[in-house]
């Protein structure tokens, strides 16, 4: 048998942080002093503002394009309707004109057949329960 030892613990290095590169980004951005809250300088306290507005007027012009666009789209669509109702009422209008009896009966012409002239007969068949 073997002796009991005790198992020996290997010391880690130290493992360095991972900082991310939004974390980096921010530090290296929030040390630009006119976005600090710092007041020692009058420039601080209206750059924030200038900011603000800039951010404000490229949205607000993003959303005009992007209501343009959509505007133009619908425009797009609404003659697209247009054409495709006067494609359907057109279609609409000549199956209710070929299914006439007029027209039926030119077309069964052509084949060689003809319309009668008598009415038909009505053949009867007795019921099974009457016998």
């Amino acid at each position: 048998m073997r002796a009991n030892t005790y198992k020996t613990v290997e010391e880690e290095s130290p493992k360095k942080k991972r900082t991310s590169p939004l974390n980096s980004w921010n530090r290296k951005f929030l040390k630009w002093k006119f976005i600090s809250q710092d007041e020692e300088e009058e420039n601080s306290q209206y750059i924030q503002k200038i900011i603000f507005v800039t951010i404000l007027g490229i949205l607000y012009i993003a959303n005009s394009f992007q209501a343009e666009k959509s505007h133009l789209r619908i425009n797009k669509l609404e003659k697209s309707v247009e054409k495709l109702r006067v494609e359907y009422s057109t279609l609409k209008y000549d199956f209710i004109n070929e299914s006439k009896r007029s027209q039926i009966e030119k077309k069964a012409e052509a084949m060689g057949l003809v319309p009668l002239e008598t009415a038909p007969i009505v053949i009867s068949v007795p019921k099974l329960e009457d016998q």
